[in-house]
């Protein structure tokens, strides 16, 4: 029986161990935390469920729907609100994404000319998005020459972004538009056209249900990965505060690129490129609990610069599910997404909490009065930022690594950050460890 450990215990990790525990294998998984779900987390207080991590899932994750199929929650899925909403001023002007047309058509976001001009200037995407797999982006890095502002720009006009693609765009990079890869924008495109979804219970239920089949060691970072002649040896600090060495045939490193460095020595050489290419974006995702429900109720609100500086996207977690909030009351989620020279999350509760409400309660002003209380995540790490020229940097990284490597890497940098293409990772590398 081969004997695996697996070090981190995200979906990347906990995917990449349940593929190799289902051929056989015996795993081991190893988590510097005391639980599991990395960035996927789920959280309650006084009758609200908060996602703190990621918010939803799309019908066209392919791995990970069947996952939720072999973890027997396909009942625990629902679908989101079909509304969705873009800001302009201090108001919101509703789409309906199972009537795009209509929705296009009257909406009054767009005068006339400009939605003319976006079908006319729309056309040519279809080129760059045909073929297009965001979690396979092998033939697509030759578009990562421009920022998605400067791609937005030169296709679309300044003035179509301002009115409506800065604040879709934001919604969907870790970083900002004039320093995100337009690679990241084509992958979302092509992510947003799904149905989206998400899990009664929370999203944590996955990452929960896989670690219940697996040998989990909680509380027990490993300082180091090395290969011997005999196989893999894996270096951590034990819960109980010794140092400990596991002994396996291989490896699975399902943890930050700049975390598998500093572990796995050969990754210093082969992932120079890829690591000088990125860098750690961190975000803060802050959840507001109000007494009164939201008259207009889109699931998701997108956010231009003009609208606010700070708050890329809202959530509106009583319309996505209705096991989010009690009835009556409004739950709504605003991400912070670290930018070029500002770290929100080294700001204070109060400063976070002032901005967040200020947006909020000026788009729904019925809210006003009725705020009871915020529940604040810090993520110092939330995804890779795939500025431009990281896509190539991926791509010569993934074409050089061994495939029969006794220690296989997994997450979702490799490929637009989401929780299908850390799942997508995962598999990847069993799939490798189990033909070595």
């Amino acid at each position: 029986m081969k004997r695996v450990v697996i070090v981190g215990s995200g979906l990347a990790g906990l995917s990449a161990g349940y593929r190799l525990h289902e051929q056989g294998c015996h795993v081991t998984v190893f988590e510097s935390l005391g639980r599991v779900g990395g960035r996927v987390l789920s959280e309650s207080e006084n009758g609200f469920l908060f996602d703190v991590g990621p918010t939803i899932v799309t019908d066209n994750y392919t791995e990970y729907m069947k996952l939720v199929r072999d973890l027997g929650l396909s009942d625990k899925l629902v679908d989101c609100a079909p509304e969705v909403a873009v800001v302009k001023g201090s108001e919101l002007h509703i789409l309906n994404t199972r009537k795009p047309l209509r929705s296009f058509l009257t909406t009054k976001l767009l005068p006339p000319l400009a939605k003319l001009q976006l079908i006319a200037r729309g056309v040519r995407l279809i080129k760059p998005l045909y073929g297009m797999n965001p979690y396979d982006l092998t033939n697509h890095v030759q578009y990562d020459t421009e920022s998605i502002e400067a791609y937005i720009d030169r296709v679309f006009g300044r003035e179509l972004n301002d009115l409506i693609l800065d604040g879709v765009t934001r919604s969907m990079v870790t970083s900002s538009p004039d320093e995100a890869s337009v690679v990241g924008f084509l992958a979302g495109a092509v992510t947003a056209s799904g149905k989206m979804q998400t899990l009664k219970g929370g999203l944590q239920l996955v990452p929960t249900k896989l670690a219940e089949k697996l040998d989990m060691r909680l509380s027990s970072p490993v300082t180091k990965v090395r290969n011997t002649d005999s196989g893999v040896e894996i270096h951590y600090q034990s819960n109980s505060g010794g140092p400990g060495c596991e002994r396996a045939d291989a490896c699975v490193i399902a943890t930050p690129l700049r975390a598998a460095v500093e572990m796995y020595k050969p990754l210093k050489e082969i992932g120079a490129d890829l690591l000088s290419s990125s860098k750690d974006s961190g975000c803060c995702s802050l959840q507001l609990m109000y007494s009164r429900r939201t008259e207009k109720e889109p699931f998701l609100v997108m956010v231009p610069k003009a609208a606010s500086l700070e708050i890329s996207t809202l959530f509106l977690e009583h319309i996505k599910a209705p096991d989010r909030a009690p009835a009556g009351t409004s739950l709504i989620t605003a991400f912070f997404t670290n930018q070029r020279d500002i770290d929100f999350t080294t700001w204070s509760d109060d400063r976070l909490t002032g901005i967040a409400r200020e947006l909020i309660e000026r788009l729904f002003p019925e809210l006003h009065d009725h705020y009871l209380g915020t529940h604040l995540t810090r993520w110092s790490y939330a995804a890779s930022q795939a500025d431009v020229g990281y896509y190539k940097a991926l791509q010569r990284f993934l074409d050089d690594y061994p495939a029969n490597a006794p220690v296989q890497m997994a997450g979702d940098y490799m490929a637009l950050p989401s929780q299908e293409s850390a799942i997508a990772a995962g598999s990847r590398a069993a799939t490798r460890i189990l033909a070595a």
